[in-house]
């Protein structure tokens, strides 16, 4: 897959190249390509914390037992028994010191969907995890506005 992505790009510059299109040129469309690609994905990011943000206010706070860390979809995830219904974290399980933050002995908060629809769970590590994201998405948007204002004066 990488190799056919720059194999391409190279085609793409020779055929920019040889229809005469200068180096200059070339090495500002790339620079503006990189940069858009960075501002879309803090703009994602944002939209991302931003929607989890809203669905956090449709959930409600419940006691739940830890039971496993579940592997076998597309990332670990740790799984909750909850008035004997198991849910799912939404968020990927904490790799790092894994015996030191889940243990099957305890009880954790955890807020799920006031409806029955999904048997899915935030716990207290997606609730950080939440938290961090939400604000340095508001941080990087800010500077994203300030770097766009600054670059309207300039230009």
């Amino acid at each position: 897959m990488v190799v056919e992505i720059v194999l391409s790009i190279v085609i793409i510059i020779a055929l920019l190249l040889f229809f005469g299109v200068s180096v200059q040129t070339i090495l500002t469309g790339a620079v503006l390509i990189l940069i858009s690609l960075v501002v879309l994905a803090i703009i994602l990011i944002a939209v991302f914390f931003f929607v989890t943000d809203i669905s956090l206010l449709f959930r409600r706070r419940v006691k739940g037992r830890f039971l496993r860390i579940d592997d076998t979809a597309r990332f670990d995830h740790a799984v909750y028994d909850v008035g004997g219904t198991e849910y799912h974290c939404i968020f990927p399980a904490e790799s790092y010191g894994r015996k030191r933050i889940y243990h099957t002995d305890r009880e954790y908060m955890l807020l799920i969907l006031r409806s029955e629809k999904r048997n899915s769970a935030y716990d207290r590590h997606s609730l950080i995890t939440i938290l961090f994201g939400t604000v340095f998405s508001v941080m990087l948007v800010s500077l994203l506005v300030l770097a766009a204002a600054y670059f309207r004066k300039v230009i």
